[in-house]
């Protein structure tokens, strides 16, 4: 009926309205199938008996009937429809098993997942459609675990030990902006406990386990009892110190391209080690998918080589 096998194909929308009245016999039946008007399914209609040359359908005042060429034709536009929608299906199943979602506070997707984000996809490969949901961090827990993968947060969770992965320890310094450092080195060259006249940066959620009085506890000294400027997005209070608004908690992982850049530099000399993890943990849906699984390995070996995996917590 087409001029040509390799010449245009008539619109998806022309076929549907073709497919939808021969099934109900009726224009009106099929407009409001569609969700559109009556008039629009009779120029659809119209449009394709111009392109194939035929007549498609006897009509009546009651009714649509389906011509003898329109029974052949709509043999051949079902099963391609079905066909199509099977393809459909299968391209879109194809697609979930190479999707890995990974599941993580706003502080780590944008301090520690990106930055990693393009040696983790070449490390995975082509075949893996690597994705990276940012959530509040009091949002992780409560997730569907039918919708993603992995989850990156403090919370080590139940599970077994091989579904979880201590990505990082976490590690706390004090860092400032150079200039900061500078308009402040004389009380920054006083002892800790004399810091007390600075402005301290304090992070105003708890998705970040250390705080101020950790450190200070950490390196032996009393709290100077500082003032304290509360700030509750931990991207935003790094941004605050390298404008030179105070002194802020660095995370080792999450301020190293700020050093590195020179934008921070660290007050102390070393980084105060804590007995607590970042974890990288399965979720339901990741333990049955193995691509998931090597993904979390992955995203382990970027940071440390020698990562541990933490034991199974004792029976009490």
């Amino acid at each position: 009926m087409l001029k040509s096998q390799k010449g245009p194909l008539p619109r998806t929308s022309v076929l549907r309205a073709f497919e939808a009245a021969a099934r109900h016999g009726s224009f009106t039946a099929a407009a409001n199938e569609l969700e559109i008007q009556q008039p629009a399914v009779r120029r659809l209609i119209a449009e394709l008996e111009h392109e194939v040359r035929v007549q498609l359908f006897e009509r009546s005042r009651r009714a649509v009937i389906l011509s003898p060429a329109g029974e052949v034709f709509h043999r051949a536009v079902t099963s391609g429809l079905e066909r199509i929608a099977a393809g459909t299906l299968s391209a879109s199943c194809l697609a979930e098993d190479r999707r890995v979602v990974v599941a993580c506070g706003r502080a780590t997707s944008h301090l520690f997942v990106m930055p990693r984000f393009g040696a983790l996809r070449r490390k995975l490969g082509p075949a893996v459609d690597l994705q990276v949901l940012t959530l509040d961090h009091g949002m992780l827990d409560g997730l569907d675990q039918n919708e993603i993968d992995l989850v990156l947060g403090y919370n080590q969770a139940a599970g077994p030990p091989e579904d979880r992965l201590a990505v990082f320890s976490e590690a706390i310094m004090p860092v400032c902006s150079p200039e900061f450092a500078a308009a402040h080195a004389a009380v920054l060259a006083r002892p800790v406990e004399e810091w007390g006249a600075l402005p301290f940066l304090r992070f105003g959620r708890s998705s970040l386990p250390a705080t101020w009085h950790d450190w200070f506890d950490s390196v032996g000294y009393p709290s100077p009892r500082p003032r304290y400027v509360g700030i509750e997005d931990y991207v935003y209070l790094l941004e605050a110190a390298v404008a030179g608004e105070g002194l802020a908690l660095g995370w080792r992982h999450l301020v190293d391209r700020y050093l590195e850049a020179g934008s921070l530099i660290a007050v102390t000399d070393r980084y105060v080690e804590f007995d607590r993890s970042c974890f990288a943990r399965l979720t339901e849906r990741g333990r049955r998918r193995g691509v998931a699984r090597r993904s979390l390995d992955a995203l382990g070996a970027l940071v440390n080589r020698t990562v541990r995996r933490p034991e199974p917590a004792s029976a009490t």
